[in-house]
């Protein structure tokens, strides 16, 4: 009886121990890793005009004034009394305001209507960790996840689908962001990141921390790589695909 009593006691001891030894080695360890917090995403998108687009500029109460132009391959138009103005990355409400402004100088009345009459080929690029990079002829309402399966979906055994970098070059900036679309691939819903022409998508083969810093590497310093070929034309930014690979 005593040894059961003894035995019953030691057993008891060595629990003890163990759960002193969890509990301290759980104070002692780490705290786990906080995620990678991901860079402001690009801005919005827009439905601005770009060259090649055809306008019709209606003015009300001076028909002798109405035009028909395309924006010129510098972003720019030219109308009666005012000149050269820059239409290029600008919404037509946004050109219309500022025609309004120019025109109360020479008009009256300096009211008008910008219509946009046709519209240029609208183009997104992806590149990177994907079937076929390619520059993509962009529907109103594309999404990023959109864009990426047009290019022939993601190389599954190396895309890094939780860091797509979305780069948008808008009033002569380039922004950076990056999208997780991980758990979309998942076949999860997810909110969608709708794409503006001109958008570069790029699936990465590894996680890119600095996303500010891989723009300035592989855009701003037109340094040729993931398919792509970067030039800078007098001050405006044309960007294409690099046909030689």
């Amino acid at each position: 009886m005593k040894e059961t009593t003894l035995a019953c006691l030691r057993q008891r001891r060595a629990w003890r121990c163990l759960a002193v030894l969890a509990f301290l080695a759980a104070c002692a360890a780490p705290p786990p890793p906080k995620p990678m917090p991901y860079p402001e995403a690009p801005p919005p998108p827009r439905l601005s005009l770009l060259p090649g687009d055809l306008l019709e500029f209606k003015f009300p109460y001076a028909p002798e004034l109405n035009e028909t132009q395309t924006v010129r391959e510098d972003g720019m138009i030219s109308l009666p009394f005012i000149g050269d103005v820059r239409a290029g990355g600008k919404t037509p409400g946004e050109l219309r305001s500022e025609l309004m402004e120019l025109y109360a100088r020479e008009l009256k009345k300096p009211e008008l209507l910008v219509l946009v009459r046709s519209r240029a080929a609208r183009l997104v690029y992806v590149g990177g960790e994907v079937v076929k990079p390619s520059a993509l002829e962009m529907r109103q309402g594309m999404t990023v996840l959109e864009a990426i399966m047009a290019a022939g979906g993601p190389l599954v055994r190396s895309a890094e689908l939780g860091n797509v970098v979305i780069v948008r070059h808008r009033d002569n900036r380039r922004y950076g962001g990056a999208v997780d679309l991980s758990e979309a691939f998942r076949g999860h819903e997810g909110k969608p990141f709708y794409l503006e022409p001109q958008d570069i998508v790029f699936v990465p083969r590894t996680r890119i921390s600095e996303i500010n810093q891989w723009i300035d590497e592989h855009i701003t310093r037109m340094v040729p790589q993931f398919g792509f070929f970067f030039s800078v034309p007098a001050g405006t930014t044309t960007i294409g695909i690099n046909t030689s690979n």
